[in-house]
């Protein structure tokens, strides 16, 4: 399978756009799961 402009151009538009949306979300997961942990903590350290 030969390799042609338009098949590339494709697949890096592709490998681009799964890249900005991964940098979009990640951060808004771990911000999400560190206030979670934070949350659990705080309700243990009151119980104790």
């Amino acid at each position: 399978m030969k390799l042609n402009a338009v098949k590339a151009m494709l697949i890096v538009s592709l490998i681009i756009i799964l890249l900005y949306i991964l940098g979009l979300f990640l951060p808004i997961i771990k911000n999400s799961k560190q206030t979670n942990i934070k949350k659990i903590y705080k309700i243990e350290k009151i119980v104790n």
